[in-house]
């Protein structure tokens, strides 16, 4: 495996660990206040999955 590889695939780690955590603290906010206060962290949700997939889609075509 090259260096290139290992940093894309160590990024699609990083992201969807990200979205997990925005998730979690997402859906906890929403429950214990209200979606007013806790859309933002939905939103970053999706802008993590993108980038997730964007490195995802960057790796396999370096192969």
């Amino acid at each position: 495996m090259n260096q290139e590889y290992k940093q894309s695939k160590a990024r699609e780690i990083l992201w969807i660990a990200i979205a997990l955590m925005n998730l979690i603290v997402g859906i906890h906010k929403t429950i214990t206040h209200s979606f007013a206060t806790s859309w933002y962290y939905f939103v970053f949700i999706l802008i993590s999955v993108l980038m997730y997939f964007i490195w995802r889609n960057k790796r396999i075509g370096n192969r």
